[in-house]
This record gives C-alpha cells, structure tokens and sequence, in this order.
C-alpha cells in the first residue's frame, strides 16, 4: 500500500494525503506544546506510574472498536469519560498483573517471543514471516522492534499466568454435576398481577392534596438546567465548497495525477489448481507438470482438464483482475500470456497453477472532461484540508491564550461567532445534539469558570470551540402551569400505593392457606386472571426476568401439593404475586463438553476474584483530570 501511495501519489495529491494522515497528530501535537510538553499521569499503581498518552490510545482503540459493534454512533451512554473510565480500569488491572507477573517470577523466553511475532499474519507475506513487512508496520506504528518485542513479551507472560490459574481450576464431576442440574431446574406455578393502573379511577384529587404532593416532590417538577452556547465551527467540507478552481488549475492537476483516474489493465483468466496441502509439495509439483504435457500435447483441452482435475472446481474462470490484485508470482506468469496461451505451472501460497489467459481490457486513461468534476471534488478537499489544519491551529491557540473571549479566535480564522440555542445534559438542537458539546458545556471550565472550551473534535474534518453565553438553572415549574402534569403523578402515585395494600393483603391470606383460593376472599379479584406457568427456566423469556429471577429465588413448599408464595413490584407499580408449585431439577450428567464449560467459568471466577483481591491490596491512585481531558 505505502508503495501505490509512493507510485501514483504526485504534486499536491501527494501533498493532501500527507496532510489528511497528518490531521489527528497535529492536534495531539498542539496539545501537547499547549501543556508544556510534560508527561501527564492518568494513575498510579503501588508508584507504577501510567501515563495520560497510554490512556488516550487505548481509549481511541476502545471506542474504535465499541464504533464497530454499534455501526458508527455509540448509545447516549457511551459517552468519551464513561469509555476513559472503563479503559483505565483495565490498564490499572493490567499493571496489577504485571506487577503479580513479575513478583511471581514468570517470563516468556524469547524462543516464545520469536515464535508469536513469526506467527503473527500480520507479518506474514505469501505465507511467510516478511522482515521487511514487520519493519514497516512497526515504522507506521511508530514503534522500534524492541519495543515491540518487549510489548510481546510482557503479553505472553500474562498468558503464562492465566494459563496457570486456569490449570489448576479443579472442578470435580459431580460437583459439576450438581451446578449443571441446578442450572437446567424446571419450576411450575403461576402469578397473579394487580395492576397500579387500575387503581387510578380511586384516586380524586383536590387542589390541596396536589399542593401537597407538589411542594413534597418538587424534585419532580423541575426545568432543565440549561445553556446558550458562543462558538466558532470550523468545517473541512464547507471550505472546500467556497474554493474555486481554473480550468487550467485543474488541467494541470488532473496531467500531474492522470493516473488517479485510469482504468488499469484487467486479464481475464482461468486456473486450474494443485493443492500442495493436498497432495504435498513434491506430488503436486509433479502432478501439475502432467497435467501441463497433457495441456502442451494437445491431449486434453483445458476447460476438460479444470473441470475434473482442479482442486479449485468453484473458480475455474476467475474473471477480469488487474494485476496488481494477484499474488506476485501469479501475477508475474499471467501478465507473460497473450490472449489462448497457458502458462507453466507456478507456485503460489495456493498451490501449483496452471494459468490460461482468455481475454484482455486495456488501460483507459480518460480525457479530461469526462472527469472533470472529479478532478475539481479532489483538488477542493486537498486545498481546504491545508486551509482547516492552518485554521484549528489557529483557532486552538487562539481560545486557549485569550479564554475570556472567542474575538480573537474569530479575528484569528477570518470567521462570526455563533449563539445555539438551548442546550440541556440531555440535548438540544444543532451543535447541541452532540455528546462532546454537551459535556463541555456544563464542564467546570466552561460553566463555572467561563472561559473558552478545548478544541472539540467532532470529526476529523469538523471542530469547534465553545464558550458560554447564558446559563439557566433548574427551577421549580410553577404549579400553575403544570397543574395537569402533576395531577397525573398524584394519580400515578396513589393507585401504586393502593395496588401495593391490596398486594400485600392478598400475599398475607395466600401465605397462611398456601392455596390460591384466598383470592376469593377479595371482592375485586378475580381467580380467573391467575397466569400458570409450566417448567419454566432460568433463561427462559416467557415471563419478565424480574419475575423468572424471583421464581427461582423461591423454596418449594415443604407440603406436597402446597403452593409457596412471594411477590415483586414492578418498575410501573404493579404487584406480581408468585406461586411455585414444583421444582424439578435437571439431568446431572456431565458431557466433556459441559465440564470444559465450567472449568473456563471457574477459572474466569477465580481471575476475577485474584484482581479483586489484588486491587484491594494495592495503592491505586487515578488522576480524574485526565478522564475529563
């Protein structure tokens, strides 16, 4: 890849992908000459510092991924402190077993540190470990080889340590017998709901009772403490829409990068493949040099050959490809061919090939007028990408030595402050609708101290600086206004608090007859409302896992034929009575599969349990600073 950027990338193409990758170290650079330079602690573990930039990267890492799993946009509560938090909780428990790693004398010989790195695909070229391809990525990387290594090493020796906890996780089989019929129990019973909304025709409010219950939960009634928002938004995309070009600009353009928009040559070809895992090397070497005299005397045609002989039968005809998408060596004998010709064999990571060349598209470099408008779409993003990168320099330097005000700033970038409209933690419209606003917003440095915010990157191409115009406190609303509102509270809380005595006075007649014939003693209950459940399991869905994880919290009956009994009460109000009539546990035989199982969760429990113990113990001390930073 490094080497098609090297080829094709000239002129000011060239210049744009330098400063596109440039984006993300200069702003960390910039913060790093704004706070000295010095090196930031995120935390310490018994005086092992961890520094601020291994928290970064590994809270990049981490949301990178989490972006993955949810498609691109986190969930509200994901946000940048709350993933820093987990990240740093990780690298402390890291450090403790690093710590434990070392006390306890483990470590990875360095036959096991060469071995992993050989091992890894990532280095691996045609099969193979690449010194080259390991140097680069290690260079790309900003990492040296020894850094690397040592990073290899430490990792390995973990895996020491947890290869040993796992080891001696001891689960004997009946025991494991035990918990697997636990885990598999069947129970039989049934609920009876009372419903909090059916209570609420009861319940008739007048203006004193509302009084009461308003000036008793003003908490309930409040505004959203709130803010207007100053601020200057520098966006890469809207730069480059205001920059004109010449046509003699982007002819000029187009003839230093002409090779941007050709089509390349593309080979249509077919194979018919030799498996060496199959056959092995020496076998499949000969084998494919049969079926190439077969070929060259005219014995058997190809297409009859690759039908029965290939051990590729799904991709005989392979299509067009360039030949820069091939494998080398494949690439090298097919590029030789003209269209009929059929190659010697060649060995690949494949297998031995026999290659046939079938039919040729040329290159097509096009005129420039039909790719015009891409020509002057990639000169804008070039140009305004060396624009936005002078602007965030200038617009973070700028806020942050005049934090009293953004004027400087917008002098600074050429650009008009900006007033949002209401902000509140939980959202607004605009620029308020991001999570990254929203926390500056109400941070201390922006509320309390009223200065300019740090840059806000919402993009790589989008960042903003902010400052606070108004805020606004919560308040109570006045109770006129929202009399309606809190007339349906009252309601609300009234029929959960009769739903609750008609509740507990059913449970108390059920508990003492231990049948459900007690419900016949409550005018407004209904037997015919009672909801059976039959071998219901612990996973199982049919019912809410409120109630499943009472059901099962449960003990039967000591009479045979009784029915024990417990409730819960429902996040909404209602009152769920249970019933548990049977318990019946599971099979307690014990696969090799299902004891593999509980070995793994015995000896996660017991790792768990070790960083437990180990965190505890140990002097752990977390710079918050650097989880708002």
């Amino acid at each position: 890849m490094l080497q098609t950027i090297n080829d094709k990338a000239k002129g000011w193409v060239a210049y744009a992908i330098v400063i596109f990758i440039s984006i993300p170290f200069m702003l960390f650079g910039i913060g790093s000459y704004l706070d000295g330079g010095e090196k930031v602690v995120a935390a310490t573990v018994n005086g092992e510092e961890i520094q601020s930039s291994a928290l970064q990267t590994a809270t990049l890492q981490q949301k990178q991924r989490m972006q993955s799993i949810f498609g691109g946009n986190l969930p509200p509560q994901y946000t940048d402190r709350s993933i820093k938090q987990q990240v740093i909780d990780d690298l402390v428990n890291r450090e403790l077993l690093k710590q434990s790693v070392d006390a306890n004398g483990y470590r990875a010989s360095n036959a096991e540190v060469g071995e992993s790195i050989r091992t890894m695909p990532t280095f691996q070229k045609d099969g193979k470990f690449d010194q080259a391809t390991y140097q680069q990525l290690l260079t790309a990387n900003r990492l040296n080889p020894s850094t690397f290594e040592q990073q290899t090493r430490d990792d390995l020796t973990l895996q020491q340590m947890t290869r040993a906890i796992s080891s001696s996780s001891l689960v004997p089989k009946q025991e494991a017998g035990l918990y697997q019929s636990l885990v598999e129990q069947e129970r039989t019973g049934q609920t009876y709901t009372i419903r909090a909304d059916s209570y609420k025709p009861q319940v008739v409010p007048d203006k004193d009772k509302l009084k009461t219950f308003y000036e008793e939960n003003t908490a309930l009634f409040m505004t959203d403490e709130r803010v207007k928002l100053d601020y200057l938004l520098l966006d890469q995309d809207k730069i480059a829409k205001g920059i004109e070009a010449t046509d003699e600009q982007l002819k000029q353009n187009f003839e230093e990068n002409a090779t941007l928009y050709r089509t390349a040559e593309q080979r249509k070809v077919s194979h018919i493949l030799v498996s060496v895992e199959k056959h092995g090397k020496e076998g499949a070497e000969k084998r494919a040099g049969d079926l190439y005299a077969q070929l060259t005397a005219k014995e058997k045609e190809f297409d009859e050959l690759a039908k029965t002989e290939s051990d590729d039968t799904f991709a005989i005809d392979m299509g067009f490809i360039e030949l820069q998408d091939m494998n080398a060596a494949f690439a090298e004998a097919a590029g030789k061919l003209k269209i009929g010709e059929i190659s010697p064999p060649v060995l690949t990571p494949a297998g031995y090939e026999i290659i046939k060349l079938t039919e040729t598209k040329p290159e097509i470099i096009p005129e420039f007028a039909t790719v015009k408008d891409k020509v002057k779409k990639a000169y804008q993003t070039a140009e305004a990408s060396k624009i936005f990168i002078e602007k965030i320099e200038a617009l973070q330097t700028t806020a942050f030595e005049n934090d009293a005000s953004l004027d400087p700033a917008a002098e600074a970038i050429s650009d008009a402050i900006v007033t949002s409209g209401w902000i509140s933690r939980a959202g607004g419209e605009g620029i308020g609708k991001e999570t990254k606003v929203r926390e500056a917003a109400f941070s201390p440095e922006v509320k309390t101290e009223r200065i300019n915010s740090s840059l806000i990157e919402l993009s790589p191409t989008k960042a903003l600086v902010v400052r606070l115009n108004v805020h606004e406190d919560a308040a109570p609303k006045a109770l006129a206004e929202i009399e309606k509102e809190v007339s349906d509270a009252y309601i609300a809380a009234e029929a959960r608090k009769l739903a609750l005595e008609s509740g507990e006075t059913l449970l108390t007649e059920l508990q003492k007859t231990s049948d459900w014939k007690a419900l016949e003693t409550i005018p407004e209950l209904k037997t015919e409302d009672v909801q059976a459940f039959e071998k219901l399991k612990r996973n199982d869905r049919k019912l809410s896992s409120q109630i499943v994880a009472e059901i099962f919290k449960i003990n039967a009956a000591e009479t045979e034929g009784s029915t024990a009994f417990s409730n819960i009460v429902a996040p909404n109000g209602d009152y769920v009575v249970v019933g548990l009539n049977s318990v019946v546990n599971g099979p307690s035989e014990v696969s090799k599969g299902s004891l593999d199982s509980f070995k793994a969760e015995i000896a996660r429990r017991e790792q768990d349990a070790l960083l437990k113990a180990m965190r505890e113990q140990a002097e752990v001390v977390i710079n918050q600073s650097a989880l708002d930073n």
